[in-house]
Formats: C-alpha cells, structure tokens, sequence
C-alpha cells in the first residue's frame, strides 16, 4: 500500500507539474510571437533598423532566459532549431536585409508556435 501511495503522489507531482509548465509556456510562447509581430517584423519592414535591432536583441535575451526552463521539458533540437533562427535574424536586421529578416522573423514565430503545439496535452503528442 506504501508504494502505492508514493507512486501515486509522484504521478500527481509530474501532472500539476506539466500543467504549471504548459501555463507559464503558454504565454511566455505566446508574448514573444506577438513581440516579434508587433514590434521587430513592423521595424524591418519600415527599415527602422536601430528599433529593430534593439528589440531583436531584447528577443534573444528573453528566449534565453526562458530556454532553460524549456531545456527540461522539451526537444533539445527544436531548442537548437530556434537559437540558430534568432542568431539569423540578428545578422539580417544587421545587415539590413528586409526580405531575410522578415522572413526569418517569421519562421521564428512558426517554431515558438510549433514549440507550443508540441508541449500541449493531445492524443496525438501522447501517441
């Protein structure tokens, strides 16, 4: 009955621990997609290159911030995937580059979304 009760209690902390995650991913996912929309893709697209490149670098110091909390629960690669698309999109707006750094301003919005798909309780991620 002891192990039982301590497997039990373990399975619930995993739970409540998961929905706490998928919460805080949730809108921490969510604010930088609309960061990125809002702010740094209408700076490259007005070629206001000093804002854009301030809010880019904000980006990336807040994705790191929250990558390692992500780093526990999801892909290393798709992690990987987005740092190498940040680090693109920095040189674009550098370089100012529109077509590049919007494009890649969007394909950083498709992995935070993909990232957040990926961590949601579905029949198809559990399966």
């Amino acid at each position: 009955m002891k192990s039982l009760s301590i497997s039990t209690l373990c399975l619930v902390i995993l739970i409540v621990g998961w929905f706490i995650f998928a919460d805080f991913a949730d809108d921490t996912l969510h604010n930088l997609m609309n960061y990125i929309e809002d702010d740094i893709i209408t700076y490259a697209s007005n070629e206001n290159w000093e804002e854009a490149s301030k809010n880019m670098e904000d980006l990336n110091k807040r994705w790191h911030r929250y990558k390692r909390i992500y780093a526990f629960f999801l892909s290393t690669d798709d992690i990987n995937e987005t740092d190498y698309s940040i680090a693109r999109a920095i040189y674009f707006i550098k370089s100012e580059d529109v077509s590049n750094s919007t494009g890649e301003l969007n394909c950083i919005k498709e992995q935070l979304r993909f990232l957040h798909f990926n961590e949601t309780l579905t029949l198809e991620n559990i399966f």
